[in-house]
């Protein structure tokens, strides 16, 4: 609720609105209400369904599997490839060299 209601402080497109600021953020604001106040679980359901297709439809935001994620690499390692899930270490650490340039100078 505090995320897909127009007037709640999490809403992510547009925090605390005073109204919603569309016909289909309205939509939403009186499906999200009456979900929760059903115990009729296909009728929940039904109304998390209508929520889930506006959303899809209007596209407010797009979901990320992970924020940016910087990884820093020196020119002289090889096959580094870092992983964008936490913590971001590598997952061929088998794998890494060093430059022949480096190598030489040991």
């Amino acid at each position: 609720m505090n995320v897909w209601l127009s007037s709640a402080e999490n809403h992510q497109w547009n925090p605390s609105q005073k109204t919603p600021a569309t016909p289909w953020e309205a939509e939403i604001d009186k499906l999200m209400r009456a979900q929760a106040s059903t115990l009729n679980a296909a009728k929940r359901k039904e109304f998390v369904d209508k929520v889930q297709q506006i959303a899809w439809e209007q596209e407010p935001f797009i979901y990320l599997v992970n924020k940016n994620a910087l990884s820093a690499v020196s020119p002289s390692l090889h096959n580094a490839h870092p992983v964008v899930l936490r913590p971001q270490v590598y997952w061929n650490i088998d794998q890494l060299s060093l430059g022949a340039e480096v190598a030489r100078n040991r």
